[in-house]
């Protein structure tokens, strides 16, 4: 700073003096080549200062390799993440003060700071003002070291710094304006802290009234993907993972369960890959208002009752088990595969003609109901929104009679008899269908009968 003032020995300190009031303050003058003993700040506080200005001048020096490959990643997000750390810092105080050394100096010169910033903002200062460094040394290198031990010194898939930080975002965000969440928020700094800075609500990352944002961040390091994530949770996950949750969830229904297998696909689907649980929907190909129904029911249901944590945990021991899992199913290639698929006639006739006890009704079945079961037992799709069904809609055709047939095979009160037979074949149809939709090697053309080749799928035993 003041590079062009005079009178001074190229070794002596240009920077204003400080503190000072003054528009035009006289330079420093401390000669920088000479050790002299600073009352400013006592030797604990420069020591700690010292070292975190070390560890910035590695970061430079790794910044200025040739070869950007041979840095680590965590060091690509260093300047990004203490610059943003900083920010939180300044702006959730005093709540961030719990950060701080226990040195009442540096405290005190982060707390002078701070209300100085404050006093700039109401005298008319522009906001972007605000993310300007501190002009005293002193306050920028201790908020700095505040906003470095925010951050820790290593964390990777640290969730104990989501944990620090999420509070102070909250309140950062509280306290200011639009443009300066949505300038933290754009920021190129590293996944944990990125999760940390996206508001959520019951669990999900928000979706403050828009469909659409740009932050895509997953909410957890992940192994698996969105292809391995079906539209509904499979059963054998619910039972598996959710049992300690349906206990405590009292007077639970069957559609309840439904919603519930629903919002558990979109927190797995947040958790691989990222955004808003419309974005989530949207990716699952699950509907809009569909989605936001389903959390609408858990939301009446499990927030009075302080089931969300239960339900995170449970959510979070699927993960678990996907992450381990070599053989994982991709629902989004059998989504795929049987988008136009609809069951040849030969496969229903097999399927249904020897079942004798079904009478030619409204609610009997036709190849139309083998078609959708099909599809969502291969899927872990809604029936409802099966291609076929969507398809019928588009064309202004009814679907009544292929979903009144569908309740009828499936009320609890009709499985037995021909009806429970005829699930059994078409589950175990369902079966031989995914094996096909997973070993095969193209998408099949549309309007084709079968998920691969033309051969039947048997309904026997293989």
């Amino acid at each position: 700073m003041q590079r062009a003032v005079g009178g001074l020995h190229p070794a002596q300190c240009r920077h204003p003096a400080v503190p000072t009031t003054s528009t035009h303050a006289a330079p420093c003058g401390a000669r920088l080549d000479e050790a002299l003993p600073s009352a400013a700040l006592p030797n604990t506080a420069l020591s700690l200062l010292l070292a975190l200005q070390n560890r910035i001048d590695q970061r430079l020096l790794l910044n200025h390799q040739p070869d950007d490959a041979a840095r680590a990643a965590p060091d690509r997000h260093f300047f990004a993440d203490l610059i943003v750390a900083a920010q939180l810092v300044r702006l959730s105080w005093p709540d961030s003060a719990s950060f701080m050394p226990p040195l009442k100096v540096l405290i005190d010169t982060v707390d002078r700071h701070v209300a100085n910033s404050v006093q700039r903002t109401t005298t008319g200062r522009r906001i972007s003002n605000r993310w300007a460094a501190p002009q005293d040394p002193a306050e920028c290198g201790a908020l700095l070291l505040a906003a470095s031990l925010l951050l820790g010194d290593e964390r990777p898939e640290d969730q104990a710094l989501i944990d620090r930080v999420q509070p102070l975002a909250a309140t950062s965000l509280n306290r200011s304006t639009a443009s300066i969440a949505a300038m933290l928020r754009r920021m190129d700094v590293s996944p944990d802290l990125a999760r940390a800075l996206v508001p959520r609500s019951i669990g999900f990352y928000r979706a403050g009234g828009h469909r659409h944002t740009r932050q895509k961040i997953p909410s957890r390091p992940s192994t698996f993907d969105l292809r391995h994530v079906p539209a509904l949770l499979p059963q054998e996950l619910l039972l598996a993972h959710f049992h300690d949750l349906l206990i405590e969830w009292k007077d639970h229904s069957e559609w309840d369960v439904r919603h519930l297998r629903r919002v558990a696909s979109l927190k797995l689907a947040e958790m691989s890959g990222g955004g808003t649980w419309p974005q989530c929907a949207e990716v699952l190909h699950i509907p809009w208002n569909t989605a936001q129904q389903s959390l609408k029911v858990l939301k009446r249901n499990f927030t009075p009752n302080g089931l969300w944590p239960l339900f995170n945990q449970s959510v979070e021991a699927v993960a678990v088990q996907l992450d381990g899992t070599s053989a994982r199913i991709d629902y989004r290639r059998r989504r795929e595969v049987l988008q136009n698929w609809r069951i040849p006639d030969t496969h229903w006739a097999e399927l249904y003609d020897d079942l004798v006890q079904f009478r030619q009704g409204s609610t009997s079945p036709s190849s139309h109901t083998a078609t959708v079961l099909a599809w969502a037992a291969v899927t872990q799709g809604d029936h409802l929104h099966s291609p076929l069904l969507t398809a019928l809609r588009s064309s202004g055709s009814s679907t009544q009679q292929v979903v009144a047939s569908i309740n009828a095979l499936r009320s609890p009160a009709n499985r037995k008899g021909a009806k429970l037979e005829l699930l059994n074949r078409i589950e175990a149809y369902a079966s031989r269908l995914a094996a096909r939709c997973d070993h095969s090697v193209g998408a099949p053309p549309p309007g084709h009968e079968t998920p691969i080749g033309s051969g039947p799928i048997s309904t026997g035993s293989d």
